[in-house]
């Protein structure tokens, strides 16, 4: 049997308003789209907020900035990495990380989970 692609629309996900404010949208998975090895994502982050400080312990984690200036801080190093927009980056496994926003809009990140993390992964 042939299957065509699937399809989602950012405008179609309802959010997951987080503290600091911030609102991710995950967009492929296999809830949705039934995809079982990668989970992929949006994630808009308001001006003076982050993503604070996060491990993931098994998985890898890949990101895009599509709009927006950010510094990431990666371990326990100070200066932390500028990054604007059309920057790919990845953090490894196991490392601690945060991502903040440095400019004066939202920044929107694209970000990839494999394996996807628990909750995106069916019951």
């Amino acid at each position: 049997m042939k299957m065509g692609p699937k399809f989602v629309r950012i405008q179609d996900v309802e959010g997951t308003r987080k503290e600091p404010p911030r609102v991710s949208r995950t967009l492929l998975c296999e809830k949705n789209v039934g995809l079982k090895n990668v989970s992929m994502g949006v994630n808009i982050t308001e001006v003076d907020s982050m993503i604070p400080y996060h491990i993931h312990e098994t998985e890898e984690e890949a990101m895009f900035l599509i709009s927006g200036k950010a510094k990431v801080f990666v371990g326990d190093e100070e200066e932390g990495y500028d990054i604007e927009p059309d920057t790919a980056f990845c953090v490894d496994k196991g490392v601690k990380h945060k991502i903040v926003n440095t400019g004066d809009e939202p920044f929107k990140l694209l970000w990839v989970y494999s394996p996807p993390l628990p909750g995106h992964k069916k019951e």
